[in-house]
Parts: structure tokens; C-alpha cells; sequence
């Protein structure tokens, strides 16, 4: 049982943590968009809005990344915890 759950949990850590760099680098890439929108309201309005919509672009694929890299880190390790089921009923 406990390999069971260390491969639950083996799947899940890459998907996170790919998540939250890109969640990271879109929230600052955000941040910066908008410093650039606000403060230097001359020349940098329109390229602190361009790159506030990067931002925005890039948190909002977090969670679709996440569910994706999670999808296929299961299909790669089903094959090993159908194998351990096995073991378990028998």
C-alpha cells in the first residue's frame, strides 16, 4: 500500500511544480506589465499592457498545464500500479 501512495504522490510533484513556475514567472511577468502600464505612462503604456497580457496568458494555463503533465505522468506509471493491485489482491 505504501508504494501505492508514493506513486500517487511521485505523479502529482512534477505537474506542481511546473505549475507553479510557470505561475510564478506569469504573476511577475503581470507585475511588470503593469508597473510599466502605470508608472511610466508615456512611452511604456502600451508595451506594459502587451506584456500584462503575457502575463495574464501564462497564469491562466497553469492549471490546464498541470492536469496535462499529471494525465500523462499516470499513463506512464498505470502499468506499475496495476501490477501492484494485482499483488495486493491475490
Amino acid at each position: 500500500m505504501e508504494q501505492l501512495r508514493r506513486l500517487d504522490r511521485s505523479v502529482t510533484r512534477k505537474g506542481t511544480a511546473v505549475s507553479i513556475v510557470v505561475g510564478i514567472i506569469g504573476a511577475l511577468t503581470l507585475g511588470i506589465g503593469m508597473c510599466c502600464a502605470m508608472v511610466w505612462m508615456g512611452q511604456w503604456f502600451v508595451p506594459g499592457i502587451v506584456i500584462g497580457l503575457v502575463g495574464i496568458i501564462l497564469v491562466s494555463l497553469t492549471y490546464p498545464l498541470y492536469t496535462h503533465i499529471t494525465q500523462k505522468e499516470r499513463e506512464k506509471v498505470a502499468p506499475e500500479i496495476l501490477q501492484l493491485i494485482d499483488e495486493l489482491m491475490k
